[in-house]
């Protein structure tokens, strides 16, 4: 896939072929993840056998530099997509989400599934946002510090919980999303009786989670800081206690009433994480009523 960033350079999405092109992935790991070091990043020889023997390792390459990778392997209902990562020198730009269309197209074309799954820390805000939002994954289950510590910058002191995102590739939300997206509201959130699950509360400067889970609308709204690692480098304690509340909140809600982690809205200063109440047939079919319809 071929295609330009803002009219202006030419970027290149497609599978990594040369020993060099592997060596570079890891660098570009390295970038994304702000690791100190390469302890954390995949290595060139596991990406090289991952591509050769039935995964998938793509790369965005800018004018002939690579500097975005994904890379995932199948499973017999589903793939499964390990990582995807762009260099900060060119982030918020579009390349993940070109990186993810492509990989879609492949999962289709080249496997024949229609769902690709991945894990996301949903306290990371514009994780949240670029998973759920532009996407269109939703998250069904909460993962409490599954890999263990995890030692890149973004990470580090955080544990590693994660949710396990469905992407549903063909579903009506997901082609929804990838052609038209339509803005989320966060005031008609409010008309339509949204109760939050969490919301952020200001002291001493810093952001302070409010956990409240008597929740009893179909849809809940869990707010989280904007960038938690910022919030970690100030006080650690502080993102301890986000980590703290933000685990109980999804562990109940996704994990023992029936929700669904299925948008996120950015503000200027937090992300509210939206949860739905509703069978998953209708999530997937169903354009959000917080949504513009476009």
């Amino acid at each position: 896939m071929v295609c330009f960033l803002d009219s202006g350079p030419k970027i290149t999405i497609r599978r990594l072929l040369a020993p060099e092109e592997f060596r570079e992935a890891v660098e570009v790991q390295r970038q994304a993840w702000n690791m100190e070091d390469y302890r954390e990043a995949a290595p060139a020889h596991l990406l090289r056998a991952l591509a050769d023997n039935g995964g998938l390792v793509i790369g965005a390459f800018l004018e002939g530099r690579l500097v975005g990778l994904s890379y995932g392997w199948p499973s017999r209902d589903y793939f499964y997509s390990h990582a995807t990562g762009v260099a900060p020198s060119v982030k918020y730009r579009g390349i993940g989400f070109l990186l993810k269309t492509e990989q879609r197209r492949l999962v289709i074309e080249s496997y024949g599934h229609s769902l690709i799954k991945w894990t996301f820390d949903p306290l990371q805000g514009l994780n949240s946002v670029f998973n759920l939002a532009k996407l269109g994954a939703i998250g069904a289950r909460y993962m409490i510090n599954y890999y263990g510590e995890i030692e890149d910058n973004i990470n580090r002191g955080l544990g590693s919980d994660r949710v396990k995102a469905e992407w549903h590739i063909t579903s009506p939300r997901v082609l929804y999303r990838l052609k038209r997206g339509g803005a989320p509201s966060a005031e008609i959130l409010e008309e339509l009786g949204a109760q939050r699950a969490i919301s952020v509360a200001e002291q001493n400067g810093l952001p302070i989670p409010i956990l409240d889970l008597n929740v009893t609308s179909d849809i809940a709204i869990i707010e989280i800081p904007l960038e938690i690692a910022s919030v970690r480098d100030k006080s650690p304690e502080v993102a301890r206690m986000w980590r703290d509340a933000t685990r109980k909140a999804y562990s109940t809600l996704i994990g023992r009433r029936g929700y669904y982690l299925v948008d996120s809205i950015k503000l200027e200063s937090k992300v509210l994480n939206v949860l739905w109440r509703r069978n998953i047939e209708d999530i997937l079919s169903t354009v959000e009523p917080w949504r513009a319809q476009s």
